[in-house]
């Protein structure tokens, strides 16, 4: 098993625990799981609201205006949901910033 930090920066209507602000949780996961793996335990652990607003289960992908670093790198930019997660591992979810 390892364990990762996972940090929420976005407000979560489905999880009054995690709601507005930084939040942080330890996840376990399996030795060898990846960042979609983590996205796949939202659900068992946090229900599939929680879940739904930030990945889309049908597309495999992150919602929209969801972005999440992993030790501080776009997810994106690693090998989105196949990126390999380690013992220490700090992920960060944050939304999209838009305005007028």
């Amino acid at each position: 098993m390892i364990t990762v930090s996972v940090s929420f920066m976005l407000y979560l209507e489905s999880s009054p625990d995690l709601r507005m602000g930084k939040k942080v949780i330890s996840v376990q996961l399996e030795e060898g799981a990846t960042f979609g793996d983590l996205l796949r335990d939202f659900e068992s652990n946090f229900g599939s609201a929680l879940a739904k607003e930030i990945y889309d289960p049908e597309k495999h992908s992150l919602k929209e205006l969801v972005k999440a670093l992993v030790n501080g790198v776009l997810s994106q930019n690693l090998d989105g949901d196949n990126t390999a997660l380690h013992q220490g591992d700090n992920i960060v979810f944050v939304p999209l910033v838009m305005g007028g």
